[in-house]
């Protein structure tokens, strides 16, 4: 018990420092890569903001994968994720990255977008903390999505 008292306590304290500066340093992915993944990340959020604006090229990505923030959010293939980002996409939130870091190896990068979803419904009005975790492959010239990872982070943490 005291071992698992002493790990928790170093991951705590690990959790509680200032990430900030060991971001910078480990952004591997080259500018061109970072404008390019940056300016689809950007569309899409875009895209997922406006009723009616058509995802299905963003996320047609023949292994494309989704696992959402909500238990059971979980889609795989085309068909499945441009159906259920559709449906996410008509309800009117407002899709923001506020912090974007990406890293490159070969025709795969990925991303960690941290950012936060502006939600209207049932008289709700609230912003609520939305972090995503992304893959994306390179096709020929273009960057594809292939893995969402959206996780709705909390105050505490219950694992």
């Amino acid at each position: 018990m005291r071992q698992f008292r002493l790990a928790a306590k170093r991951f705590s304290n690990l959790l509680s420092r200032d990430h900030s500066s060991v971001y910078i340093r480990h952004v591997i992915a080259d500018e061109e890569t970072r404008q390019a993944v940056q300016a689809l990340i950007k569309t899409t959020y875009d895209a997922m903001s406006t009723p009616g604006s058509g995802v299905a090229d963003l996320f047609g990505a023949a292994d494309i994968a989704i696992a959402g923030s909500g238990q059971g959010e979980l889609w795989i293939g085309p068909e499945e994720v441009v159906a259920a980002a559709t449906v996410v996409s008509s309800w009117g939130l407002r899709w923001i990255a506020e912090k974007t870091t990406i890293w490159r190896r070969g025709d795969v990068a990925w991303a960690q977008i941290l950012g936060s979803v502006h939600v209207v419904r049932d008289d709700v009005d609230e912003v609520v903390p939305y972090w995503t975790t992304a893959v994306f492959g390179l096709e020929g010239e273009r960057w594809r999505w292939l893995y969402w990872g959206g996780s709705e982070p909390q105050e505490s943490a219950k694992v």
